[in-house]
């Protein structure tokens, strides 16, 4: 799944645990949170079977690939990582709606206004206001079982839980009412109070070393059964990872971009380097994948055409490679057999285990997202999604207007 951070898009924290909130219930009404779209006329089939996931200018909406119809508007709401539920802010209450038929499945009052994280196994949301300038933070923790809020001193915004539900990283922004960096901290949720990172060591971070992020989060991946989240992170300048701080050194090494590698379970973090020029272009043109088995990370410049390979296991660079430089928006996935790299008009092929390129095909529009379905390459073009077969002859086009990003296609 792609991720963003709000779109990818946080003082200390002093909590003050204010009242429970009232468990979460069964919809009485089942009211319709998300917004079906009416009964299209027969149409031709278009060979393909399943559901497909796209961001549109009016939400995010599920198509159904064997008709090309659109099938439900959803508006603005967060995937568990499988893809199985939705979870949406409307009215002052969380909503949890089944997918793909949008059915609430249960609600609950909150206080904030946009839903910021989930489990991986969405049973433990975290809700919270916009992103902006404040010296305190209001996050609501809602479950099956019920939920509570949190007031956090500073300006944090909930980052990802671990697989236990007990813990929830946050990134708090520096300062507060003016923020221009921003840091990881860990929150211990039973107790509702601060701990410190860890480093790869598994060494507590000590007081004042921890690092201080001022670039962009461009995009993260979670490798839901690792437990493990990576962030890329580009336009790095003056930047000290905790591990340099930790040498006592007083100056930047000169990295512009780095992956940010979370394990959520453990505790700790690391950043992977990257080697230039990866970050001395536009953020919208990097993108990273991570291979189905986990175990290799791919990160695409599409400015430079430079691709990076990196190990999962020992968090090193293990090749790199150039492709041919594109401008627009960057989007990679990779399979057993392929490494796609899409940008502007293009989509690239290269062996994920050489980066040797494979070829280039061309899209009928600007690349919007890519995703595979049995074995079927998707790919977003413009204002349609088109399906790909393996010379790159295209076998079906849907129109979805105002398409965004394609996210995810699912099983029938």
């Amino acid at each position: 799944m792609r991720t963003t951070r709000r779109e990818l898009l946080a003082g200390a924290l002093a909590l003050a645990t204010l009242p429970a909130l009232s468990a979460c219930a069964a919809s009485q009404a089942e009211p319709a949170a998300a917004k079906p779209v009416s009964p299209p006329p027969p149409a031709r089939t278009t060979g393909l079977a399943g559901t497909l996931y796209a961001s549109t200018a009016s939400g995010l909406v599920a198509v159904d690939l064997a008709t090309g119809k659109q099938i439900r508007e959803y508006g603005e709401a967060v995937p568990d990582a499988g893809w199985e539920r939705l979870h949406q802010v409307k009215d002052g209450r969380l909503r949890v709606l089944d997918l793909p038929s949008g059915k609430v499945r249960r609600e609950a009052p909150v206080s904030g206004t946009q839903v910021k994280v989930v489990s991986r196994a969405g049973e433990l949301v975290a809700v919270g206001p916009p992103p902006g300038p404040r010296t305190s933070t209001l996050i609501s923790l809602a479950g099956p079982d019920g939920g509570r809020d949190l007031r956090l001193g500073g300006n944090v915004e909930p980052e990802a839980f671990s697989t236990d539900g007990q813990v929830m990283y946050v990134l708090e922004y520096l300062p507060p009412d003016k923020p221009d960096r921003y840091r990881v901290r860990v929150l211990d949720l039973p107790s509702g109070t601060p701990k410190p990172l860890n480093t790869r060591d598994k060494k507590p971070v000590p007081e004042g070393k921890e690092e201080e992020m001022r670039g962009q989060g461009r995009q993260a991946v979670l490798d839901a059964d690792a437990g493990v989240l990576y962030t890329l992170y580009t336009h790095q300048p003056d930047h000290l990872h905790t591990r340099d701080l930790i040498a006592g050194g007083d100056s930047a090494p000169g990295v512009h971009a780095f992956v940010h590698v979370l394990q959520l379970d453990q505790r700790w973090a690391y950043c992977l380097d990257l080697p230039q020029p990866f970050g001395l272009g536009p953020p919208k043109a990097h993108t990273l994948a991570l291979s189905p088995d986990g175990r290799t990370l791919f990160v695409y410049d599409a400015t430079s055409g430079r691709i990076a390979q990196a190990d999962t296991t020992d968090l090193t660079v293990k090749r790199t490679a150039f492709g041919a430089k594109h401008t627009g928006e960057a989007y990679a996935l990779a399979d057993d057999q392929h490494l796609y790299l899409a940008a502007g008009t293009s989509l690239q092929l290269a062996d994920p285990a050489t980066l040797a390129p494979r070829g280039t095909w061309q899209l009928p529009g600007p690349a919007r997202g890519l995703a595979t379905l049995n074995g079927q390459l998707l790919a977003g073009a413009g204002d349609r999604v088109i399906a790909l077969d393996e010379k790159g002859t295209q076998q079906a086009g849907i129109p979805v207007p105002g398409l965004r990003s394609l996210h995810h296609a699912a099983h029938p």
